[in-house]
């Protein structure tokens, strides 16, 4: 009984010396990192209408931008907005041709959390500035709406190059809550890191 209890404790022991490492490593790692993120790339609307999705265009090129803070190792914390065409219609009744848009403006707060080396999850929530466009049938009328309860689901690989640089691809997922629509983005991503 004896030696299990010694046991348990060198093991215990080593698992808190090799999950926290000392001060006096030899590598010297600098905790406290900020982070400007540019992405760009293809997005897809996905809309909870029925039936008249026919000539609804919902695919388009976004752009987001991205600052996080990198207190730890691991976590990052961090803010998001970017600007993305939801969808485009066109319609022609008679001889008057009528356009609609739906865009988008995200600003989320971020929780980022490196997996393994060079590898993200992420998730954020906040709000969202949607603009309802139509033209063509007199003058264009121009709606807003904020979605407030909407949410973001990410992964990402940012791989260096050079000691500050990054570049990478992100995979997200949005829930634009006002709307009960998602919206699906593939981007690539230059980060840079101070």
């Amino acid at each position: 009984m004896a030696r299990i209890r010694i046991l348990l404790t060198c093991l215990a022991a080593g698992l808190v010396l090799a999950a926290f490492p000392q001060a006096s490593d030899s590598s010297e790692v600098r905790l406290n990192h900020y982070s400007f993120t540019l992405g760009t790339g293809w997005t897809h609307y996905v809309d909870n209408l029925e039936n008249g999705n026919g000539d609804i265009t919902k695919d388009f090129i976004g752009v987001s931008l991205k600052f996080f803070w990198e207190p730890e190792y691991r976590l990052s914390l961090g803010l998001e907005t970017g600007y993305y065409k939801l969808f485009r219609t066109t319609h022609q009744f008679g001889d008057t041709v009528a356009h609609a848009d739906r865009n988008v403006v995200p600003l989320l707060l971020l929780v980022r959390m490196r997996i393994i080396d060079n590898f993200h999850l992420g998730a954020g929530m906040g709000l969202a500035f949607v603009q309802n466009k139509l033209s063509g049938v007199g003058d264009e009328v121009v709606t807003k709406t904020n979605s407030l309860a909407n949410f973001q689901l990410s992964a990402s690989y940012l791989y260096p190059v050079g000691r500050m640089f990054r570049v990478g691809g992100e995979a997200k997922a949005f829930h634009f809550a006002a709307m009960d629509d998602w919206m699906y983005s593939l981007q690539a991503l230059v980060a840079v890191r101070f």
